[in-house]
C-alpha cells in the first residue's frame, strides 16, 4: 500500500475487499453445489431403502398368509398377529434372518401335518 496517497490507499483496500468477497462467494457457491449433490444422493438412497422395505413387507405378508392358510379350519390353534417389523433388524442380514425363518416354518408345517392328518392303520 502506498501511504502517501489516501485515494490510492482506499482503492487498494477496496480491491482487496472485492477480491476477498469474490473468493468467499466462490467458496460458498462450491459448498452449495456440494450440499445439493449430497442431499440429492441421500434422497435417492432413502427412496431406494423405502422401496426395499416395502418389498420386504410384501414378502413377509405373503409368507404370513401362507402360514395362516395352513391353519384354516383348525379350531384348536390361532395364528395370532403377523410379525411386526424389528427396528433393530439389519437389512444387510436379511438373508440370515430368512435362513432362520424358513427352517422354523418348515418344522412348524411338518408338526402341523403330523397333528392334523391321522395316521393310517397298518
Amino acid at each position: 500500500m502506498t501511504h502517501q496517497d489516501p485515494v490510492a490507499q482506499y482503492k487498494e483496500i477496496l480491491d482487496l475487499t472485492r477480491q476477498a468477497a469474490q473468493k468467499l462467494a466462490e467458496r460458498e457457491r462450491r459448498r452449495r453445489v456440494e450440499l445439493v449433490t449430497e442431499i440429492a444422493a441421500a434422497e435417492k438412497e432413502i427412496k431406494s431403502a423405502a422401496a426395499q422395505e416395502e418389498q420386504v413387507r410384501k414378502e413377509i405378508t405373503a409368507w404370513w398368509r401362507q402360514v395362516t392358510a395352513r391353519l384354516a379350519g383348525l379350531t384348536w390353534i390361532t395364528p395370532g398377529r403377523p410379525p411386526e417389523p424389528d427396528p433393530a433388524g439389519r437389512p444387510d442380514r436379511l438373508d440370515d434372518y430368512l435362513a432362520e425363518i424358513e427352517p422354523a416354518t418348515n418344522t412348524f408345517t411338518a408338526a402341523l401335518r403330523k397333528a392334523v392328518w391321522p395316521k393310517k392303520p397298518r
